[in-house]
């Protein structure tokens, strides 16, 4: 069962508490920022998503090059290489796609017009001439477009000289009845030599526009060859002379007369992704077409996002995702006043379920969010994030400070005004200076201008100049800091003197 996330009752439910709270503001991460802000991501990708939109994902897991992989192209970039380095790759006309693609950076493209991938095999290579086949696997991701009759996927021709001269020889892979059919001409070879075709085909059909994973394997201890779709069997045949598990095995040998290259897509249309061959005396187990590494989670974790410009409290936490099958996504949160390590803030991860309201209520300058995409077992699909909303209520500035008098004294002058109560205010600056609203002032003991006086709503300036005149104003800030100042209030004046007591 597929688990997903925001709901239409759930979006309506965000609505309501933005009509309810006028300063309400909301964080945004992934859509259209490419996810931006997220400064963690172990095991994860983005990827293109819905509508131009951007995904998190698990990262494709990519069987590295092993010394029994005879081939194996990634369509990631062009010049194409074989990674294994037994194939020389003629790309010539090939295009590759970053928009549609199933592993890696890029897919082939391929348009049906002739123009073929062309593998030159090169001494040590399982289509070289004169080779005999150990155990073989050929494996790749389709996408095909149409699925027309008689689409060529991947074609090899040769031939093979005997008592009776040259035997052709080919290996064709093509659609019939919407279905991948495998002809094997003469490649399998009985013990009295006779012409023999072996044909391996699916019983379930290939769906246009979609992703799909095929496996040929062939074990030549049993002479059995088996075709699997996303790891499902769709087709079994034997070379052996009974046609079945019992009796002698077919050798399968590449010719040593005319061998051509490899032939990749000369008359389909569609992409290609991750191709790969593997020739060993003994296969491994079947791989999970989409295996992140066994079992492990990815990891994003965003920077810490400030809560507008004082902090706030926040509301909701919703997201958009998907989780298939038996894969899972986990969502953590954290705030704080300011940031406490490399990785951002203190403390612990809070856990949360997107579009729940969050107990106990939070508040801060700061939030800080982690995702955790859990696989699906069976290695099929990913679970994916396509985004995740953040609202909250910014944090009010400190309300203007009133009632602020100046009187003069000796070098100095007393300021008082008064306290605010009922509000979150954790002290006052005091400003200072020389002119009507330029409080650049500097002479004071206390220090320059702005002072910050701590909660006291009266202090005296020492360190002034009698017969100059000075104009004030106080602020009040809140539980953040200095930082949080709000608006000034009305200005003082006052002139130190002699005379003044």
């Amino acid at each position: 069962m597929e688990k997903k996330g925001i709901s239409i009752v759930t979006a309506m439910i965000l609505l309501g508490f933005t009509a309810a709270f006028a300063l309400e503001d909301r964080i945004e991460l992934g859509s259209r920022d490419h996810w931006s802000d997220m400064r963690v991501l172990q095991n994860v990708i983005i990827r293109s998503g819905f509508r131009g939109a951007y995904d998190l994902l698990l990262e494709d897991y990519r069987e590295p090059t092993q010394p029994e992989t005879d081939l194996l192209i990634s369509f990631d970039s062009l010049p194409l290489h074989d990674a294994a380095g037994r194939y020389r790759a003629d790309d010539s006309g090939i295009e590759i796609s970053t928009t549609v693609r199933r592993v890696g950076d890029a897919a082939g493209v391929f348009r049906g017009d002739g123009r073929a991938l062309a593998l030159e095999p090169r001494a040590g290579a399982a289509f070289f001439p004169g080779t005999f086949w150990d155990s073989l696997e050929i494996e790749f991701w389709l996408y095909p477009a149409t699925l027309e009759e008689g689409e060529t996927l991947l074609r090899w021709d040769g031939a093979r000289q005997g008592h009776d001269g040259v035997t052709p020889q080919q290996l064709r892979v093509y659609v019939r009845n919407r279905r991948l059919v495998w002809e094997f001409v003469n490649l399998f070879i009985p013990p009295h030599g006779a012409p023999t075709t072996i044909t391996v085909t699916a019983h379930g059909g290939v769906v246009p526009r979609r992703w799909s994973h095929h496996q040929l394997r062939y074990d030549a201890r049993f002479g059995v060859l088996e075709y699997l779709v996303d790891r499902e069997p769709q087709g079994i045949e034997y070379a052996t002379s009974s046609g079945a598990e019992r009796g002698d095995v077919f050798t399968a040998f590449v010719g040593e007369s005319a061998a051509g290259p490899l032939r990749i897509g000369s008359s389909y249309r569609g992409f290609i992704d991750e191709l790969r061959i593997t020739h060993a005396a003994r296969l491994p187990e079947p791989r999970a077409p989409y295996r992140p590494l066994p079992q492990d989670s990815g990891l994003a974790v965003s920077a810490p996002l400030p809560l507008g410009n004082r902090g706030g409290r926040i509301v909701a936490i919703d997201a958009v995702w998907s989780a298939p099958y038996d894969s899972d996504v986990r969502f953590f949160y954290r705030v704080g006043d300011k940031r406490a390590t490399i990785e951002g803030l203190a403390g612990a991860w809070a856990p949360f379920e997107p579009g729940i309201p969050l107990q106990p209520i939070s508040e801060g300058r700061y939030v800080q969010v982690r995702i955790e995409l859990l696989p699906d077992p069976r290695g099929r699909e990913s679970p994916r994030v396509s985004q995740l909303s953040i609202d909250y209520e910014p944090y009010p500035p400190p309300p203007r400070p009133v009632g602020l008098t100046a009187t003069a004294a000796d070098g100095a002058v007393e300021l008082n005004w008064n306290a605010i109560h009922g509000s979150d205010v954790a002290g006052y600056l005091v400003y200072y200076g020389e002119s009507p609203g330029a409080y650049f002032g500097d002479e004071a003991v206390a220090g320059r201008s702005p002072i910050d006086v701590g909660d006291r709503t009266r202090i005296r300036l020492e360190g002034l100049s009698n017969g100059r005149a000075y104009y004030f104003a106080v602020a009040a800030y809140g539980r953040t800091g200095v930082a949080d100042a709000g608006r000034l209030s009305a200005e003082a004046f006052a002139r130190p003197s002699r005379a003044a007591r």
